[in-house]
């Protein structure tokens, strides 16, 4: 959040100093954060347990990766934000893109810089 607020800072002071060029500010974090608190709303059963994993409560075990021998693999891994307890699931990605492209989590909206 930390890094996100300054990122935000240089980005207004670049628009300052270059205000011939377009700058978008994506809040790639924001747009993820939103599928942890709600996970559900997204069509998601759990923010915190992988689909490919190790076991254990969230199915991660550093020494037991996805595709290692003894892994266990969930049936439908569109119901997870998270797939080896590394990587986000297709389904968590396109989510947040869908956060980012669609609004609102670009300053400005990337569809307000199109010309039609």
């Amino acid at each position: 959040m930390y890094h996100n607020k300054l990122l935000k800072e240089a980005v207004k002071q670049l628009r300052m100093d270059h205000p011939q060029v377009k700058f978008v500010y994506a809040d790639w974090y924001d747009s993820s954060i939103r599928l942890y608190n709600s996970p559900r709303s997204f069509g998601f059963i759990d923010s915190l347990r992988a689909c490919c994993g190790g076991g254990g409560p969230y199915n991660f075990n550093p020494s037991i990766l996805c595709a290692d021998p003894g892994f266990n693999l969930c049936n439908n891994p569109s119901e997870f934000i998270d797939w080896d307890g590394i990587h986000l699931t297709e389904a968590a990605y396109h989510q947040i893109a869908n956060g980012v492209i669609y609004g609102p989590y670009s300053m400005p909206s990337i569809f307000s810089l199109i010309e039609v």
